[in-house]
């Protein structure tokens, strides 16, 4: 169990890290505004989640743990439409 508990701390801090540099490639991307503004903000919300759980604001449930690696990989989809220039 310790071991599980280890990897899904490791994951997350991968995919924290990923999302907020995957964000500062955005920010700094040529597309128009509505579409930066929904990625930052989704970025944001989907970095918040996890904390809002750790400070009680929001249960952990089931429910939670079953969304938000769907909501991770959405996003993730979402950010790979948008490639950086070489």
């Amino acid at each position: 169990m310790a071991i599980l508990r280890l990897l899904l701390i490791v994951f997350n801090v991968v995919v924290v890290t990923y999302l907020v540099f995957r964000m500062f490639q955005v920010a700094k991307e040529p597309i128009p505004k509505g579409k930066k503004a929904v990625i930052l903000i989704a970025g944001i919300l989907l970095l918040l989640a996890p904390f809002s759980m750790f400070l009680s604001i929001i249960n952990p449930s089931f429910t939670y743990f079953m969304i938000y690696p769907v909501a991770i990989s959405l996003f993730l989809y979402l950010i790979y439409e948008v490639k950086p220039k070489p």
